[in-house]
C-alpha cells in the first residue's frame, strides 16, 4: 500500500509540473536565453518542496512548519493550476507572481527550519544517550550477595548471612 501511495503521488507530482512550469515561465522576460531552464528549475524546487513537506508530514515530523509549508505549497499550486487553465484574469496574474516571489525563497527558509529541527532532534538524543551511559558507568556495582549455603537464601551483608546461619545450627 505503502509503494501504491508513494506511486500515485509521484504520478501527481509529474502531471503537476507542466502547470507550474507554465505558470513560471510565463513571468519570465522572453528575451531572457535561460528562461526556459529558470523556469524549469522553479517548477521542479516547487514540486519537490510539495513532496518533501508531505513525505516529512506522513512520517511523523514533529517540526512546527511541516502542516504551513505544505498548505503554502498546496496553495501556490492551485494558483499556478488557475494561472496555467486561464482561470485567473489577465489583470489578476500578479497572484502567481507574488506567488513565485515568495515560494522559493519561503521553500528555503521552511526546509531550513525543518531540517534544523531535525538535526537539534538527533543532538538532543545523542546527548540523552551519552547521559545515559555516564550514569551506569558512574554507577557503583552492586555488592556481591552472600548465600546461605544451606537453603540458598541471599543477604546482602556477611553479618545477614552468619545471623541467618545461627538458624541452621544444631539446637
Amino acid at each position: 500500500m505503502r509503494y501504491l501511495f508513494a506511486a500515485v503521488y509521484l504520478l501527481v507530482l509529474v502531471t503537476q509540473l507542466p502547470h507550474v512550469y507554465s505558470a513560471y515561465a510565463n513571468l519570465e522576460s522572453p528575451e531572457m536565453r535561460l528562461a526556459h531552464a529558470t523556469a524549469l528549475g522553479a517548477a521542479l524546487a516547487f514540486e519537490l518542496s510539495i513532496g518533501v513537506f508531505t513525505f516529512r508530514l506522513v512520517t511523523g515530523s514533529r517540526s512546527r512548519w511541516t502542516k504551513p509549508g505544505l498548505l503554502f505549497f498546496l496553495v501556490a499550486s492551485a494558483v499556478a493550476n488557475a494561472t496555467y487553465y486561464g482561470l485567473i484574469p489577465p489583470q489578476a496574474r500578479w497572484v502567481m507572481a507574488a506567488f513565485a516571489t515568495v515560494a522559493l525563497p519561503l521553500a528555503l527558509a521552511l526546509f531550513a527550519e525543518e531540517f534544523g529541527a531535525e538535526t537539534r532532534k538527533s543532538a538532543a538524543k545523542a546527548q540523552r544517550e551519552q547521559r545515559r551511559q555516564e550514569r551506569e558507568q558512574a554507577e557503583p556495582e552492586p555488592a556481591p550477595a552472600f548465600v546461605c549455603g544451606v537453603c540458598g537464601r541471599s543477604f546482602g551483608s556477611q553479618q545477614g548471612l552468619n545471623a541467618h546461619m545461627r538458624s541452621h545450627a544444631a539446637p
